[in-house]
């Protein structure tokens, strides 16, 4: 766990300047304003129209624990990363929830797969996220940073106190592991989102994680490991009877 000290007072200064840009949900079009002047200002249509189509049917699935991607699939698209999705997802029954996220200036973050998605509005803000763990007590994140991991988690970290054993950090390679333990998070996720990196089974039997994630090209690699597995991302049940998880879209719990 992190150490408790009190903040010196140029960070609670800081904070507060930050806060007063950004801290309210009509100052930070601010802030998506900037990003629109650098990215060359993208068009409404473009932005409201990727990551369609989204799930036609939600398939009922029973057996392995399932995670939101992106926070689960909405009906005209996937990749929402919006609080609608976490709201959609909860309702159909899911916990635990996979977000895309990119740290930004000033110490925001904001959700988003990819770098044109934090400009589309429906997108969540990490705060947005938050309050809404606090609202639904019985919810775990899986925080993908797009940007630096560590640095982001370190972010999380300090804006979520209360919440750090029901956040699963990703950790996208064996370094990392020793600057991510410390932040007081739950164990965290060893992913293979890049592909395989020399020794990574090793690690994986030797180190305390909530799971190891398999892409498809993998998933005959599971029962090398004695950790408990993820496959991503299948919207119909995959063919690998060892997972112990899926990140889906559009698969919630059955029954339900």
């Amino acid at each position: 766990m992190l150490a408790s000290s009190s903040p010196s007072p140029f960070r609670e200064r800081t904070k507060a300047r930050t806060d007063r840009l950004f801290g309210r949900p009509g100052r930070r079009t601010v802030l998506l304003a900037l990003l629109v002047a650098v990215t060359g200002g993208l068009t409404a249509h473009s932005i409201a129209t990727q990551h369609a189509p989204g799930c036609s049917v939600y398939r009922p699935a029973t057996g392995r624990l399932l995670i939101a991607h992106a926070a689960g699939g909405l009906p005209n698209r996937t990749y929402p990363n919006s609080i609608e999705a976490l709201d959609l997802s909860y309702a159909h029954g899911l916990r635990y929830f996979e977000m895309d996220f990119h740290e930004l200036p000033f110490g925001i973050m904001r959700a988003g797969h990819d770098l044109t998605d934090v400009l589309d509005p429906r997108e969540a803000w990490l705060s947005q996220v938050l309050d809404w763990m606090r609202r639904h007590p019985d919810t775990h994140l899986l925080p993908d940073i797009k940007t630096d991991n560590v640095s982001g988690l370190k972010l999380i970290a300090a804006r979520a106190p209360d919440l750090r054993q029901r956040i699963i950090p990703f950790l996208y390679n064996k370094g990392q592991y020793d600057a991510v333990r410390p932040l007081g998070f739950a164990p965290p996720t060893y992913a293979m989102f890049r592909g395989a990196e020399p020794g990574w089974r090793e690690f994986a039997n030797s180190h305390s994680l909530f799971a190891v994630a398999f892409g498809h090209t993998l998933i005959d690699q599971i029962p090398t490991i004695r950790q408990k597995s993820i496959v991503y991302t299948y919207d119909v049940m995959v063919k690998a009877p060892q997972a112990s998880a899926v990140i889906t879209n559009c698969m919630i719990p059955g029954g339900r």
